[in-house]
């Protein structure tokens, strides 16, 4: 008899010893939650440790504590906890769902696709949100007829009905599409100076892949001024890793005062943190009267569907009877619609800068004086293969020293994507 009390005596102590610990676990974890709420990261991260010291095989723990970290852009630290819930064999969709938030955030592509596929042979619930992170992977991997075949799966095809997998399929689409022919129109109407004749300026373009790259060719016609001009220009894209990107660009016109005879560019853009981007380049410009080098750049921010940039010009012309230096600045705010070919625009500047292919003028003195610029810009997407871009302007400028003039900017620009 004696011998039963002290058997279940040890198992009652056992019982509440373990029952004790699970409510302590609990507890402490429950204050990591609210502490996080309250944004005290790190005295939620000391109470989610703690509470897993307590109880090592919480995975659910783990990938909490993945997500603290990776909330704070900790990310290498944020994947060692989601690789120990994996060790354990932990497979809830909290798991799931925070791997491969924290792949998708730090653009590691690859990783995400094996993710997704480790999810879904482990009966991740979210269907939806394994397409969308698929097709985003596929995307900027640019294998998008991969991305393409996927959601045309018949089982795919309900999740159409989801605007954000809808904006993808769309999205998808115009990037394998990528060549494309396009056709754009500059009318320039004056008030005002010794010169109201309108002023035209017209292009037309191709561009195709090479590879991974992008590569276009323009040819340019202007009518200004009592005179005509034609430039041919090429502009090549190289995609490097990680959302940066280098632009190329080499210009010759034939016998025009209105281009220079040859013109270079290159820039580097690439993203920051905060959904804040940003290019740093410069322009060389061989008139037949003059050289001119510019430096320019942006820093442009993301905030929801907004777009916000600076845009400066730095401009120095020499082999002149006097080198000359200006500068300018614009500023551009865009509102997206469903994807990025589908926004309002408006762009205010100040100066003149020979960078901008409507500013074309017999001599390289225009881009000293002084301009106020406004542009209302919106290009739409007539259908998943063609879109129109349209913008009027209204500029007070200096035509000669402190005299002005108004000029009134009406273009018509067409797109036509190819498979």
């Amino acid at each position: 008899m004696k011998l039963t009390y002290v058997i279940l005596f040890l198992l009652f102590s056992v019982f509440h010893t373990a029952t004790n610990a699970q409510e302590n676990t609990d507890s402490i974890f429950q204050t990591a939650i609210d502490q996080v709420k309250n944004n005290h990261f790190s005295d939620a991260i000391e109470n989610s440790k703690k509470a897993l010291r307590l109880d090592p095989k919480r995975g659910d723990i783990m990938v909490y504590l993945a997500n603290i970290y990776s909330w704070q852009n900790k990310n290498d630290t944020a994947l060692i906890y989601i690789e120990q819930a994996l060790k354990i064999n932990y497979s809830h969709d909290d798991l799931y769902e925070s791997w491969t938030n924290i792949l998708l955030r730090t653009h590691q592509y690859e990783e995400l696709l094996k993710s997704c596929n480790v999810a879904e042979n482990n009966n991740y619930s979210n269907t939806e949100d394994l397409l969308w992170k698929r097709i985003i992977a596929y995307s900027e991997l640019r294998m998008y007829n991969s991305g393409i075949n996927l959601i045309e799966q018949p089982e795919n095809n309900k999740f159409l009905e989801s605007k954000r997998i809808k904006d993808l399929y769309s999205s998808i689409l115009i990037k394998r599409n990528t060549n494309s022919v396009s056709a754009y129109y500059i009318l320039d109407m004056f008030h005002g100076g010794n010169n109201a004749m309108p002023q035209h300026l017209g292009s037309l373009g191709y561009s195709f892949p090479v590879g991974y790259q992008n590569l276009g060719f323009r040819a340019n016609y202007s009518n200004r001024f009592g005179l005509s001009g034609v430039q041919l220009e090429s502009d090549f894209y190289l995609k490097l890793k990680n959302q940066q990107y280098m632009y190329f660009n080499y210009g010759y016109a034939f016998n025009s005062v209105l281009f220079p005879t040859h013109r270079f560019g290159i820039e580097y853009y690439f993203p920051l943190k905060y959904k804040t981007d940003a290019s740093i380049g410069g322009r060389y410009m061989n008139y037949p009267t003059s050289n001119v080098l510019i430096a320019t750049g942006h820093v442009g921010k993301y905030f929801g569907k907004n777009w916000i940039s600076l845009h400066p010009f730095y401009v120095y012309a020499f082999k002149t009877p006097t080198n000359t230096e200006s500068i300018s600045l614009f500023g551009d705010y865009r509102l997206f619609g469903k994807n990025e070919l589908d926004y309002w625009g408006l762009e205010l500047g100040f100066g003149n800068s020979p960078d901008e292919i409507y500013t074309t003028s017999q001599t390289i003195s225009f881009n000293q004086l002084t301009a106020y610029k406004i542009k209302l810009e919106r290009n739409l997407m007539l259908n998943r293969i063609s879109d129109l871009h349209l913008g009027f302007g209204y500029s007070k400028e200096e035509y000669t020293h402190n005299k002005f003039r108004d000029r009134f900017t009406l273009e018509i620009g067409y797109k036509y994507r190819l498979k």
